[in-house]
């Protein structure tokens, strides 16, 4: 996570398996560093295994998305608290701007009199439309965790889902939800969808 051992990801950023090789990388860094840290030599996968042991009951279908819509969560929170900022100094502007004039303009064309301190005032009322951002990234709180490749859950611990689930919510301190169909949750991109609406 500190961006220590980034020089152990050698996989090219384009590659199919919809991150297949990204993530087998990151089993194969995790289980290494845990070797080392139990006391072992990298590779004494006897002891710690990339897929046995690290990746168990994981999929690239399902452990991607949800990394990924977590990254979404706190990018949301980085880009309203900035979009605040903003707000901020259109308002500014537009008690700076409230007695310069300037023309309106309808159809293309110049129109009737207003002053740019009411179109600074306009764009910062605009702007102000941010909840709908958080509304949306709302959808990335359900996940489809213990799917595994397309949403049955075949070779996953029973367990799995309702045990990641609790801890995804420790860690991140975000209410992620197991999705209700996991078949349905695999393929789908609906809140990437709504989200990226919203951001428009």
């Amino acid at each position: 996570i500190g961006g220590k051992l980034h020089d152990q990801f050698p996989v090219d950023l384009i590659q199919g398996g919809a991150g297949t090789s990204t993530n087998m990388n990151i089993n194969e860094v995790v289980a290494n560093r845990a070797l080392e840290l139990m006391g072992h030599q990298k590779g004494e996968y006897q002891y710690c295994h990339p897929n046995n042991h690290v990746n168990m009951s994981q999929s690239t279908n399902d452990a991607y998305p949800t990394s990924f819509k977590l990254a979404f969560i706190f990018m949301n929170e980085e880009l309203v608290a900035d979009l605040k900022l903003l707000i901020q100094a259109f308002r500014a502007k537009g008690e700076e701007f409230k007695e310069v004039l300037k023309m309106g303009r309808t159809q293309l064309q110049d129109a009737v009199p207003m002053t740019m301190g009411q179109e600074f005032e306009a764009f910062a009322a605009n702007l102000e439309e941010e909840d709908r951002l958080n509304q949306m990234a709302k959808l990335f709180l359900e996940v489809n965790m213990g799917a595994t490749a397309i949403g049955t859950g075949i070779n996953s611990e029973p367990e799995y889902s309702s045990k990641c689930i609790k801890n995804l919510r420790i860690i991140s301190g975000e209410e992620f939800v197991l999705a209700s169909n996991l078949i349905e949750a695999t393929p789908d991109a609906g809140s990437s969808v709504m989200y990226s609406s919203a951001l428009k």
